[in-house]
């Protein structure tokens, strides 16, 4: 196996609270790996850790790809190889759904400077990859939340990331466009090879898509597991998914 993640002692207070508690995890090549956790677990906070957005508090260490993410800041952990979706999409609004990928894709890795046209060569190949074909020009202020969550992984893979940070990106969508889009989830893994880092609160396709659990309560791992393993753990099920095995097992 060969680590392409790697967390220690990872904490944060915001005043009194414990926000995450010393937290450590390895994310191997490869793998998709799955986060959960109820609202206020402290899944959010994790990934902001991880992308730079705050900072942990003394003692971590978080290293990705041989490099330290201590003190680097998001647009450079970006450059590395890391990217990103957000619970609630963040389109560049103004700009056109074809241009938001552009932007994206000015974050790639390796100190690439290549041409405004090649740039908007890659976007179009994403937004058909994602299913945007046709809405290249639309402002991106009329997509739907699907399409605008579609968007986002293409933005998101715009920066030839080797790995890709999911924050729920199934949350408002029907059972239709979740089929759709974890299907799509699949494909990015399997044509580039790429690890992911799923947080999601669906669970059904949650556990067909992860390789692996990390489950976390109040800012604390409290199991890790395959699916089958974590549905029934007994801190998950009293943490999370409810108060019974069978229940549990009905919810995977």
């Amino acid at each position: 196996m060969n680590a392409l993640l790697e967390v220690e002692h990872l904490n944060k207070h915001f005043g009194g609270l414990h926000a995450v508690k010393d937290v450590a995890f390895t994310v191997e090549r490869g793998e998709i790996i799955g986060i959960l956790g109820p609202n206020g677990a402290g899944k959010t906070t994790l990934y902001n850790l991880l992308t730079g957005f705050i900072a942990p508090d003394a003692g971590a260490r978080v290293v990705f790809d041989g490099h330290s993410l201590l003190g680097v800041a998001p647009h450079r952990i970006a450059s590395l190889g890391i990217s990103r979706t957000f619970q609630l999409c963040r389109p560049f609004v103004g700009l056109s759904v074809v241009e938001n990928v552009v932007v994206g894709a000015l974050g790639s890795r390796r100190g690439e400077r290549p041409r405004r046209g090649d740039l908007e060569a890659r976007a179009h190949v994403l937004l058909q990859r994602v299913g945007l074909t046709g809405k290249e020009g639309m402002p991106v202020e009329v997509l739907s939340y699907g399409d605008q969550r579609r968007l986002e992984i293409a933005r998101a893979l715009a920066a030839r990331p080797s790995l890709l940070l999911l924050d729920e990106p199934f949350a408002g969508l029907g059972s239709g466009e979740i089929a759709e889009l974890s299907a799509l989830i699949r494909q990015v893994h399997a044509d580039d090879g790429l690890t992911v880092l799923l947080i999601e609160h669906k669970l059904r396709e949650f556990m067909r898509l992860v390789d692996r659990v990390i489950a976390l309560d109040f800012g604390e791992v409290i199991a890790r597991g395959t699916p089958e393993e974590i549905v029934r753990h007994p801190a998950v099920i009293e943490a999370y998914i409810g108060r019974t095995e069978d229940e549990a097992a009905h919810a995977a």
